[in-house]
């Protein structure tokens, strides 16, 4: 593949033999009398092309095509372009390098521009539309004991299955009188006497698993990606790309860089919260309450979630 920086952007040409048509093209340059004056185009080719200096021609893969100031163009590899021009040519080759850069990231961004309508409508709908981020993001703040709404006894089993990190909720009960005997027979007595027959300890039972629990695993926040993806829809369209400076330029080809990947984390998030919230999974943290005030805190919570997921 080959690409032209011109004044129309970039142009690629899939075959070396449309290089031949350049004007001024020649296959053959003496580096001694030749004076570049900028580089053209770059290339990259599973095949070898013989190197355009007449002390060289090398066959190499990748190289630049080059103008001198008498209006010739050759190619040359990198090499090359370095022993026979040293300073001139490295700091041409930067100059061409950043503007090809350039031109992509205004052609990434201009193209992103013109999906934009979609991407916002998909972000608004997964955001604000029925059981969509903003909604979740509440419930969650309460589950978590964000926000003071669900009783301690609740809001610390589900922190306890998202330490686990697995969405199991487990309860510790006192253990039972076999249970306690049990343990001391097991124990090596000699090294542990203070393991008595009637010592109580606390047993943990599985009461349930959280499905969904993506949602409010630890990482898994919807604010902060939708913070990356607001604020670079609403910049987008407003911005001239042709005229950004070029650290503007690739700030938010980088931002635009991550989209696809923000968006589809929002997606998964988004899906693995409304199987969360729902009212059977949600109903097993019912034996969490300790008295009949938690137990319609959770059944008012309850009552807000759908029935199955949406």
């Amino acid at each position: 593949m080959i690409t032209l920086n011109t004044e129309r952007g970039l142009e690629r040409i899939a075959s070396w033999d449309d290089i031949a048509t350049i004007s001024g093209f020649t296959p053959n340059i003496d580096p001694k009398t030749v004076k570049l004056k900028e580089i053209i185009g770059s290339y990259a080719f599973d095949a070898y092309i013989p190197c355009g200096l007449s002390t060289c021609h090398q066959p190499h893969g990748k190289g630049f095509l080059v103008a001198a100031v008498d209006g010739r163009v050759t190619n040359i590899g990198r090499f090359c372009g370095k022993t026979h021009f040293s300073v001139e040519f490295t700091q041409m080759s930067r100059v061409y390098l950043a503007a090809v850069r350039a031109q992509q990231n205004r052609e990434f961004l201009g193209a992103l521009k013109n999906q934009l309508p979609t991407i916002s409508a998909e972000v608004a709908a997964l955001k604000s539309g029925q059981n969509g981020a903003s909604w979740i993001y509440s419930r969650i703040n309460q589950l978590t004991g964000q926000t003071v709404s669900l009783p301690a006894p609740i809001t610390n089993a589900v922190r306890q299955a998202i330490r686990r990190g697995d969405g199991i909720l487990m309860k510790e009960r006192a253990a039972t009188k076999q249970e306690r005997e049990d343990r001391a027979a097991a124990v090596d007595v000699a090294g542990l006497e203070h393991l008595r027959r009637n010592v109580s300890f606390g047993v943990e039972v599985r009461m349930g698993q959280l499905d969904g629990f993506a949602a409010i695993a630890p990482g898994s926040e919807l604010r902060p990606i939708l913070l990356a993806i607001e604020p670079f829809l609403s910049t987008l369209p407003d911005t001239d790309i042709d005229n950004l400076p070029d650290k503007q330029l690739r700030e938010l080809s980088k931002v635009g860089g991550e989209l696809d990947a923000n968006l589809e984390r929002l997606r998964t998030l988004v899906a693995a919260g409304r199987r969360l919230l729902v009212r059977q999974n949600i109903s097993q943290l019912a034996p969490f309450a300790t008295n009949r005030s938690e137990t319609q805190s959770l059944e008012k919570f309850l009552r807000d979630l759908p029935q199955q997921e949406f």
